[in-house]
């Protein structure tokens, strides 16, 4: 009897040990992943200020707000630099979606969303056209918000 309880003491032992190296084994984690944001730099061109922000007031604003009443996508921020230099972006365009799976899910339906308020294809292209004599987009990064914990 005593051979079986020193087995028994041997073996709950080796599962305490083992259970508490997966414990110690566990990285924690300092936030929690968030929302996904795509941010777009963009080089507003030298006096072309009011034209571009015109723009971004009226068929940007329509058709991106058009996206978020759809529920393709959660927010928008457009944010501007106060201290412009020629060298770098002077404009952040940010768009935040719920996740990355919703993101690529309503990609399709966002697109004919789009071409329906601009009028079809040779809208969209004849604007992007229109677009870039006055901004030169520098990058487009997707990103995810980290909420700290």
């Amino acid at each position: 009897m005593n051979q079986v309880n020193r087995r028994v003491v041997t073996v709950l032992l080796g599962l305490l040990l083992v259970s508490g190296m997966a414990v110690y084994g566990q990285i924690y984690r300092h936030y929690s992943p968030g929302t996904i944001w795509t941010v777009t730099a963009v080089r507003i061109k030298s006096g072309m200020d009011p034209a571009y922000l015109e723009y971004l007031s009226g068929n940007f604003k329509k058709e991106t707000d058009a996206q978020v009443q759809a529920g393709y996508m959660k927010s928008y921020k457009i944010l501007k630099t106060v201290d412009d230099d020629s060298t770098t972006w002077n404009l952040l365009i940010l768009r935040e979606y719920a996740s990355l799976a919703d993101l690529e899910k309503n990609e399709e339906k966002a697109d004919a969303k789009s071409r329906e308020i601009w009028g079809g294809d040779q809208q969209v292209m004849k604007g992007y056209e229109d677009r870039s004599k006055i901004r030169e987009v520098l990058a487009t990064k997707t990103t995810r918000e980290l909420r700290l914990k």
